[in-house]
């Protein structure tokens, strides 16, 4: 596949290799049939985006 453009920061980047390194190996491969949704962002952006998810989660309430 061609190279994508991440829609946060421009940077062009191989869709197929996210997909290929992200694949779960304990996984069977009957899952191969449903079709993969290719990502818009390249690995640093979804870095980034995970990590302030991370941050914005509430944290449990003592009781």
């Amino acid at each position: 596949m061609a190279m994508k453009k991440c829609i946060m920061c421009g940077k062009m980047f191989d869709p197929d290799q996210i997909v290929v390194e992200s694949k779960n190996p304990f996984l069977d491969d009957d899952d191969e049939d449903m079709p993969k949704k290719t990502p818009s962002f390249c690995q640093m952006c979804e870095a980034k985006i995970r990590h302030e998810a991370d941050d914005t989660r509430k944290g449990t309430k003592p009781m």
